[in-house]
Protein backbone atom coordinates (compact mmCIF):
# COMPACT_ATOMS: atom_id res chain seq x y z
CA UNK A 1 0.00 0.00 0.00
CA UNK A 2 2.94 2.37 0.81
CA UNK A 3 4.08 1.96 -2.72
CA UNK A 4 0.77 2.44 -4.10
CA UNK A 5 0.11 5.71 -2.17
CA UNK A 6 3.48 6.60 -3.33
CA UNK A 7 3.46 5.69 -6.63
CA UNK A 8 0.17 7.47 -7.07
CA UNK A 9 -1.16 5.85 -10.60
CA UNK A 10 -3.03 2.80 -11.44
CA UNK A 11 -1.51 -0.34 -11.79
CA UNK A 12 -2.01 -3.95 -12.87
CA UNK A 13 -1.97 -7.11 -10.40
CA UNK A 14 1.12 -8.29 -12.42
CA UNK A 15 2.71 -5.16 -12.01
CA UNK A 16 2.21 -4.85 -8.59
CA UNK A 17 3.45 -8.25 -8.01
CA UNK A 18 6.26 -7.92 -9.96
CA UNK A 19 6.99 -4.35 -7.49
CA UNK A 20 6.60 -5.87 -4.40
CA UNK A 21 8.56 -9.78 -5.27
CA UNK A 22 11.75 -8.14 -6.47
CA UNK A 23 13.25 -7.09 -3.96
CA UNK A 24 12.78 -10.36 -1.68
CA UNK A 25 11.21 -8.85 0.89
CA UNK A 26 7.57 -10.98 0.21
CA UNK A 27 7.26 -14.07 -1.97
CA UNK A 28 4.58 -14.48 -4.11
CA UNK A 29 2.48 -16.27 -1.70
CA UNK A 30 2.27 -13.92 0.93
CA UNK A 31 1.53 -11.38 -1.38
CA UNK A 32 -1.06 -12.62 -3.21
CA UNK A 33 -2.81 -13.68 0.31
CA UNK A 34 -2.31 -10.20 1.73
CA UNK A 35 -3.27 -8.78 -1.66
CA UNK A 36 -6.61 -10.57 -1.57
CA UNK A 37 -6.93 -9.31 2.54
CA UNK A 38 -6.38 -5.53 1.25
CA UNK A 39 -8.87 -6.02 -1.56
CA UNK A 40 -11.68 -7.38 0.61
CA UNK A 41 -10.72 -4.60 3.45
CA UNK A 42 -11.26 -1.85 0.84
CA UNK A 43 -7.79 -0.75 1.80
CA UNK A 44 -7.23 -1.25 -2.47
CA UNK A 45 -10.00 -0.46 -4.90
CA UNK A 46 -10.44 -2.27 -8.49
CA UNK A 47 -10.75 -0.14 -11.32
CA UNK A 48 -12.73 -1.70 -14.05
CA UNK A 49 -11.82 -1.21 -17.67
CA UNK A 50 -10.17 -2.25 -20.79
CA UNK A 51 -7.67 -3.97 -18.29
CA UNK A 52 -8.08 -4.28 -14.40
CA UNK A 53 -6.65 -1.53 -12.43
CA UNK A 54 -5.80 -1.65 -8.44
CA UNK A 55 -5.38 2.10 -6.82
CA UNK A 56 -5.11 2.59 -3.06
CA UNK A 57 -8.41 3.69 -1.51
CA UNK A 58 -8.47 6.72 1.08
CA UNK A 59 -9.33 3.91 3.53
CA UNK A 60 -5.76 2.93 2.58
CA UNK A 61 -3.86 6.28 2.62
CA UNK A 62 -5.25 6.76 5.96
CA UNK A 63 -3.83 3.24 7.25
CA UNK A 64 -0.49 3.77 5.48
CA UNK A 65 -0.10 7.21 7.19
CA UNK A 66 -1.23 5.89 10.40
CA UNK A 67 2.24 3.28 10.46
CA UNK A 68 4.29 4.86 7.75
CA UNK A 69 6.93 6.55 10.24
CA UNK A 70 7.50 2.87 12.03
CA UNK A 71 8.62 1.54 8.35
CA UNK A 72 12.56 2.03 8.11
CA UNK A 73 13.39 4.55 6.12
CA UNK A 74 15.74 2.56 4.47
CA UNK A 75 13.41 0.14 2.90
CA UNK A 76 10.98 2.41 1.79
CA UNK A 77 13.69 4.23 -0.16
CA UNK A 78 14.64 0.50 -1.31
CA UNK A 79 11.62 -0.01 -2.35
CA UNK A 80 10.31 2.95 -3.83
CA UNK A 81 13.42 3.35 -5.98
CA UNK A 82 13.15 -0.48 -7.18
CA UNK A 83 9.47 0.28 -8.00
CA UNK A 84 10.10 3.29 -10.27
CA UNK A 85 12.86 1.48 -11.99
CA UNK A 86 10.54 -1.27 -13.22
CA UNK A 87 7.59 1.56 -14.29
CA UNK A 88 10.56 3.20 -15.95
CA UNK A 89 11.54 -0.12 -17.30
CA UNK A 90 7.99 -1.39 -18.67
CA UNK A 91 7.45 2.14 -20.01
CA UNK A 92 10.25 2.67 -22.37
CA UNK A 93 8.69 -0.17 -24.41
CA UNK A 94 11.83 -2.40 -23.84
CA UNK A 95 12.28 -6.08 -25.12
CA UNK A 96 14.21 -8.50 -24.14
CA UNK A 97 15.99 -11.62 -26.33
CA UNK A 98 18.13 -14.26 -25.09
CA UNK A 99 19.91 -17.62 -27.46
CA UNK A 100 22.10 -19.77 -26.90
CA UNK A 101 24.88 -20.70 -29.85
CA UNK A 102 27.27 -22.74 -30.59
CA UNK A 103 30.70 -22.13 -30.70
CA UNK A 104 34.23 -23.40 -30.77
CA UNK A 105 34.35 -25.86 -28.03
CA UNK A 106 31.15 -24.86 -26.07
CA UNK A 107 28.55 -21.88 -26.25
CA UNK A 108 27.57 -18.61 -26.28
CA UNK A 109 24.26 -17.09 -24.42
CA UNK A 110 23.95 -13.74 -25.82
CA UNK A 111 21.09 -11.81 -23.82
CA UNK A 112 20.04 -8.23 -24.87
CA UNK A 113 17.43 -5.38 -23.80
CA UNK A 114 16.30 -2.82 -25.68
CA UNK A 115 13.96 -0.16 -26.86
CA UNK A 116 12.75 1.11 -29.73
CA UNK A 117 15.94 3.35 -30.30
CA UNK A 118 18.87 1.57 -28.67
CA UNK A 119 20.41 -1.05 -27.09
CA UNK A 120 20.27 -0.82 -23.02
CA UNK A 121 22.25 -3.99 -21.97
CA UNK A 122 24.06 -6.72 -24.05
CA UNK A 123 25.92 -9.24 -22.63
CA UNK A 124 27.53 -12.68 -24.08
CA UNK A 125 29.42 -15.54 -21.96
CA UNK A 126 31.12 -18.19 -23.24
CA UNK A 127 29.69 -21.48 -21.50
CA UNK A 128 31.37 -25.46 -22.32
CA UNK A 129 27.88 -27.09 -20.69
CA UNK A 130 25.03 -26.81 -23.35
CA UNK A 131 22.36 -27.30 -20.51
CA UNK A 132 23.61 -24.84 -18.34
CA UNK A 133 24.00 -22.73 -21.23
CA UNK A 134 19.84 -22.82 -21.66
CA UNK A 135 19.36 -22.67 -17.74
CA UNK A 136 21.12 -19.52 -17.34
CA UNK A 137 18.96 -18.47 -20.79
CA UNK A 138 15.59 -19.48 -19.19
CA UNK A 139 16.98 -17.34 -15.77
CA UNK A 140 17.54 -14.53 -17.85
CA UNK A 141 14.03 -14.47 -19.78
CA UNK A 142 12.39 -14.86 -16.61
CA UNK A 143 14.28 -12.24 -14.60
CA UNK A 144 15.96 -9.57 -17.37
CA UNK A 145 14.96 -6.78 -15.32
CA UNK A 146 16.42 -7.68 -11.69
CA UNK A 147 19.49 -8.92 -13.91
CA UNK A 148 19.73 -5.59 -15.31
CA UNK A 149 19.74 -3.96 -11.97
CA UNK A 150 22.17 -6.09 -10.76
CA UNK A 151 24.59 -5.21 -13.43
CA UNK A 152 24.19 -1.66 -12.94
CA UNK A 153 24.42 -2.48 -9.24
CA UNK A 154 28.08 -4.08 -9.49
CA UNK A 155 28.80 -1.74 -12.26
CA UNK A 156 28.22 1.45 -9.70
CA UNK A 157 29.90 -0.65 -6.80
CA UNK A 158 26.32 -0.98 -4.95
CA UNK A 159 26.63 -4.23 -4.50
CA UNK A 160 24.36 -4.71 -1.35
CA UNK A 161 21.63 -4.96 -3.79
CA UNK A 162 23.04 -8.85 -4.41
CA UNK A 163 23.39 -9.27 -0.71
CA UNK A 164 19.57 -8.38 0.62
CA UNK A 165 18.23 -11.46 -0.78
Amino acid sequence: MYLLKNIKEPLEFSTINDIVVQDGFVNYFDFAICFAELLESNQITELKGDKTLYVISPEGTEAVESVEDKIFVSVKEKALRSALRLLAFNRSGSRTRSRVEKAEKGYKLICSIEDSEKTLLHIEVFLTDAHYAEKLRVNYDERAEIIYKGVLSLLSGEVNFLFDE
